[in-house]
């Protein structure tokens, strides 16, 4: 534990203020020597991934006794390269309310950049905990920017994968959940350069029992053309198109493959499963998720039967059109969010907010809806909070989006304060 000892002085002075992990671990059996490439190195996990000795929370008090007795894949993956658990992070109470980070557990998680704004969700603890310092990566999950909007609030890089490329465990409590579950969240690091997004990438990419859905797949594939598209009328995706081609990439104007149909789809399934059991799960789940479920099944409705399978076509047919495109343009730019920032409980208001939100987010929505990679990463500060894009790329071919990424970083550093 001794080799952890500054780490730990870090989160104890930052923590009460920022308010990004729930709970640090007992750290007993970290060898004095460890070996491998994240040797020493400490990280965060979201608490909705299953950490060994440790209760993985859903950020729920009901659940603070709910013991683990193994690792998740993601975190056995890291451990094996020597990397230790340091602490779980903070999320949404049941991974609800993915705008913001709040918590009946342990309350709201603070931006470190303007505390009047939300560090995103709804993996806002572990981009938190990075951004500040207080531990070098952390793991969380997307289903439609769960990752790559925090990373964009706080200033650091996000990889969103492909699906199927990590091996991944329990998600929402469920080893075997639902297929909207199954095929758009996934688990991915946060860290302060892209350079350690490939570092992570690498160690985590590979075929495992565990998953089947996991695919053998290396984690760099073979050099593509330097072509890239941009999706116009953002400024700062311009500058970045920009910066590209400043760096040698042909980049040309493109219209991203049905977006607005394709975010739609992509929370309409997610409503499906919780309009079925609505009753149970506002019961289970209490009053302030309920609201946010009222809210999201009144702009986004659950789908019949006809309807749900005919999602499952029209999905195979925007992965088709994004290959297509992804074929033509290795790496396409785009905005992680429309809205540079919100507000704590904007998502709480009104159905009306909620789907600003989803509009503001349509591009991680469609994304994560044909199971693209994406890069989330750090591009300059505007009044006094970051910018930064998302480079998509195509499936399995991470490295891509990396290698544009690191073209755009600008890395960013928030002015923390102790309590």
């Amino acid at each position: 534990m001794g080799m952890f000892t500054e780490q730990l002085q870090l989160i104890e002075a930052l923590n009460p203020v920022y308010n990004a992990l729930t709970s640090v671990f007992d750290l007993p059996d970290v060898p004095d020597q460890p070996d491998g490439p994240l040797a020493g190195v400490a990280f965060s996990v979201k608490a909705n991934i299953d950490v060994a000795g440790a209760a993985t929370t859903h950020g729920m008090k009901a659940l603070a006794g709910n013991m683990k007795t193994a690792d998740a894949p993601i975190v056995a993956r890291l451990r094996a390269a020597g990397a230790t658990p340091i602490a779980h992070a903070n999320m949404p109470t049941l991974n609800a309310r993915g705008m913001h980070t709040y918590s009946e557990l342990a309350g709201h998680t603070i931006n470190p950049w303007d505390a009047t704004k939300s560090p995103g969700g709804s993996s806002g603890g572990d981009a938190v905990a990075v951004a500040t310092g207080m531990v070098r990566f952390g793991i969380g999950n997307d289903g439609g920017g769960s990752l790559r909007l925090p990373a964009f609030l706080n200033g650091i890089c996000a990889l969103k994968p492909s699906y199927g490329r990590y091996a991944q465990g329990a998600i929402y409590g469920q080893l075997d959940p639902s297929f909207p579950t199954q095929v758009m969240t996934v688990e991915g690091p946060f860290a302060r350069t892209t350079a350690d997004l490939r570092l992570i990438h690498g160690l985590l990419c590979g075929a495992d029992p565990a998953d089947p859905r996991a695919v053998p797949v290396a984690a760099d594939g073979p050099p593509a053309p330097k072509i890239a598209g941009f999706i116009p009328g953002d400024p700062t995706v311009e500058e970045a198109a920009k910066r590209l081609m400043d760096a040698g990439y042909e980049v040309e104007p493109v219209e991203a493959p049905r977006v607005d149909e394709a975010s739609e789809l992509s929370m309409r399934m997610v409503a499906t499963p919780i309009a079925l059991g609505y009753e149970q799960f506002a019961a289970f789940a209490g009053e302030d998720v309920a609201q946010y479920a009222r809210h999201l099944l009144e702009v986004r409705p659950g789908l019949d039967l006809a309807a749900f399978i005919e999602v499952t076509s029209t999905r195979l047919a925007v992965q088709r059109e994004w290959a297509q495109l992804l074929d033509r343009y290795p790496v396409v730019i785009g905005p992680v969010s429309t809205i540079p920032s919100f507000e704590p409980d904007q998502d709480r208001r009104s159905a009306a907010d909620l789907e600003a939100y989803f509009e503001a987010m349509k591009l991680c929505e469609a994304t994560s809806f044909a199971g693209l990679p994406a890069v989330a990463v750090p591009t300059g500060l505007r009044d006094g909070l970051p910018t930064g894009v998302q480079v998509i790329s195509r499936m399995y071919r991470e490295d891509l989006a990396l290698d544009a990424a690191a073209v755009l970083e600008t890395p960013l550093r928030p002015a923390v304060s102790a309590g």
